[in-house]
C-alpha cells in the first residue's frame, strides 16, 4: 500500500464530503434469529478480538504477478456465507457464543453442530446464483469453505467435521468453483483458521464478563486443560489447518482469491502455511491480511473508512440483510443503499463485497435475485461511472462521491433515508422522497457538457472559479443513485 501520509489537501475536502454522504450509508449488521438491533462497531470489534484478526497493516506489498492485477479494478464481489446454521435459519457461528456484547446465545454449541446431520441441500445450484450475479456486474465471488464454527464444506482428509462424514462425502466447493468459471467470475475462498468444533474440549464459549468458563453445553467447565493437552492440541491444530489449506489450493485448479478470517489460538500462521507457500501453490492468488498481518489487500467491515483514498488494493464488506448468512425472514437493505455503498467505495478506489447466504436447500431467496436485478438494471445505464474509473485527480474535489476517467468526471447523487440513529438498518421503507440537489465539482476546467446518464439529457450548470455547479431537479431523480457525467474540455 501507499503510505498513510501525503494525501493532497484538496482531496481531503472530497473525503470530508464523502464522510457526510456516508452518514446515510452507515447501517451495520446484527446478530440473532429474527431481525434484531443492528450490529454496532463495538460488536464488530468484539468479534474480531475474539478471532484474533491481525490489524490492517499500514503498508501492504501486494502481488506483482500478472494474474493478480484484476483485483484493483474489480469493483464488485459477492460474499456467500453458508453452513449448517441454515438448517434453523440462524446466524452463522456467533449464535452459539454466550454473552457477546451482553446477548444470550441462541443455541448451545452442541446443538449447533448437531445441525450438520440435517444439512444436505437438495436444490444447490450455484450456477443459477452466479449467472444472476454476473449479469448484475459482479466480478468475483467469495464462498465460505469453513467458518469458525468448524464445518468444512468439502470432504477434507483433515478433521472430522466436514462433508467426509456428512452428506456421503459430497463436495460443495467443486460445484461452486465450476459455476464461477462457467460464468466468468473470479474464484474466491473464505477460510477461517479458528475452528470452534476442533477446540470444543478447551474453548470457553462465553464472552460474558465475570462468567465462569463455559463448555459446549454452555455449562461451567469443571476442569481446565493441562499445558500438555494444549500443546498437543496446538500441534494437531496446525496440522489440520495446513492440510486443509493444501487441499483448497491444490484440488480445485486456479484459485484467484483467499479470504482469511481470524487466527487459531497459539497457532503461528507461518508455521501452518506462510504467504510464500500459498504463492508457491497458487502464484497468481490475492489474499487479505487478517491472518498473517500481510498480504495483498486490506478489509474494512461494516464501516467504510473515508480518511484515505486507496490504491485499489482494499475491500469493504457489508451484509445485504442484517446478517451474513440466510436468516429466516430477514429484510433486505434498500437497493439505493447498496448502490450508494458501491459508488462510494469506487470513489475511494475500494472494492465492495456485499454478503448473502443460501437457504437450507441451497437456494437464494427471491430478495437476493431482486437485489441482483436492481443492480443489473442500474449497471445497464451507469456502469461506465464505476468500471475502470479512478478517484478524482489531485487538486479536485466534489460535494458528493465522484470518480474520474480521462477527461470525464462522474458525480453520484445518493438517495436519502430516515435518520433513525447510527445503528439503524436502511430499508426501502426508510427512503425519503428525492429532492432538488446541487452538485459541485472543484478544481477543474470548464465543462464541454454536463448530462444525466439516466436520460442522457443535458443538465443546467454554471462555472466560476474553477468550480462546476450542477442543478439536478427532483423530477429527474430516482430511488437509486443518479449519475451526472461531466465532460471537461
Amino acid at each position: 500500500m501507499k503510505s498513510e501520509n501525503g494525501i493532497e489537501s484538496a482531496a481531503l475536502k472530497t473525503l470530508c464530503a464523502l464522510a457526510l454522504a456516508l452518514c446515510a450509508l452507515s447501517a451495520v449488521a446484527g446478530e440473532g434469529g429474527a431481525p434484531a438491533p443492528a450490529k454496532s462497531p463495538d460488536t464488530v470489534k468484539a468479534e474480531h478480538d475474539a478471532l484474533g484478526n491481525a490489524p490492517a497493516p499500514a503498508d501492504t506489498a501486494h502481488s506483482a504477478h500478472p494474474d493478480a492485477q484484476w483485483y484493483p479494478d474489480a469493483g464488485l464481489g459477492l460474499f456467500i456465507h453458508w453452513s449448517p446454521s441454515s438448517v434453523k435459519g440462524i446466524n452463522i457461528g456467533w449464535s452459539m457464543i454466550e454473552g457477546l456484547n451482553g446477548r444470550p446465545a441462541q443455541i448451545t454449541p452442541n446443538e449447533y453442530w448437531a445441525l450438520a446431520e440435517k444439512f444436505n441441500p437438495q436444490k444447490y445450484d450455484p450456477n443459477k446464483w452466479l449467472k444472476a450475479a454476473k449479469d448484475a456486474g459482479f466480478v468475483y465471488a467469495v464462498f465460505t469453505t469453513r467458518h469458525h464454527e468448524g464445518f468444512a464444506m468439502w470432504p477434507s482428509a483433515y478433521g472430522e467435521f466436514n462433508t467426509k462424514n456428512y452428506m456421503g462425502g459430497r463436495d460443495l466447493l467443486k460445484d461452486y468453483v465450476n459455476a464461477c468459471r462457467k460464468n466468468g467470475l473470479k474464484v474466491g475462498f473464505y477460510y477461517s483458521p479458528p475452528d470452534w468444533y476442533f477446540e470444543r474440549e478447551t474453548k470457553n464459549f462465553t464472552r460474558r464478563p465475570n462468567s465462569p468458563p463455559l463448555g459446549p453445553d454452555l455449562k461451567p467447565r469443571e476442569s481446565k486443560p493441562t499445558p500438555e493437552q494444549l500443546a498437543a492440541q496446538t500441534v494437531e491444530y496446525s496440522r489440520m489447518i495446513r492440510g486443509q489449506l493444501e487441499e483448497l489450493l491444490t484440488k480445485y485448479g486456479k484459485i484467484d482469491l483467499l479470504w482469511f478470517d481470524g487466527r487459531a489460538p497459539n497457532v503461528a500462521p507461518d508455521e501452518c502455511m506462510s504467504v510464500e507457500r500459498i504463492r508457491e501453490l497458487q502464484p497468481g492468488i490475492v489474499l487479505n491480511t487478517r491472518w498473517h498481518g500481510r498480504g495483498d489487500f486490506i478489509n474494512m467491515e461494516r464501516t467504510l473508512k473515508t480518511d484515505k483514498i486507496q490504491d485499489g488494493w482494499a475491500e469493504y464488506c457489508n451484509t445485504w440483510t442484517p446478517y451474513w448468512p440466510h436468516v429466516n425472514d430477514a429484510p433486505f437493505r434498500a437497493p439505493g443503499f447498496i448502490l450508494g455503498q458501491l459508488v462510494t467505495c469506487r470513489s475511494l478506489q475500494v472494492n465492495y463485497l456485499p454478503g448473502v447466504g443460501p437457504t437450507l436447500d441451497g437456494e437464494f431467496v427471491d430478495g437476493i435475485y431482486q437485489g441482483f436485478a436492481a443492480v443489473r438494471d442500474w449497471m445497464k445505464i451507469n456502469a461506465a461511472s464505476i468500471k475502470g474509473t479512478k478517484a478524482l485527480s489531485a487538486g479536485e474535489s466534489a460535494s458528493v462521491p465522484a470518480t474520474s476517467l480521462g477527461s470525464t468526471r462522474y458525480l453520484f447523487a445518493l438517495p436519502k433515508f430516515k435518520d433513525n440513529g447510527a445503528n439503524d438498518q436502511v430499508y426501502e421503507k426508510d427512503l425519503l422522497p428525492a429532492g432538488d440537489v446541487t452538485l459541485t465539482l472543484k478544481g477543474v476546467a470548464k465543462p464541454a457538457s454536463v448530462k444525466l446518464l439516466g436520460d442522457k439529457k443535458p443538465l443546467e450548470f454554471s462555472y466560476a472559479d474553477n468550480t462546476v455547479t450542477v442543478q439536478l431537479p427532483a423530477a429527474k431523480r430516482t430511488k437509486l443513485v443518479d449519475v451526472v457525467q461531466v465532460e471537461l474540455k
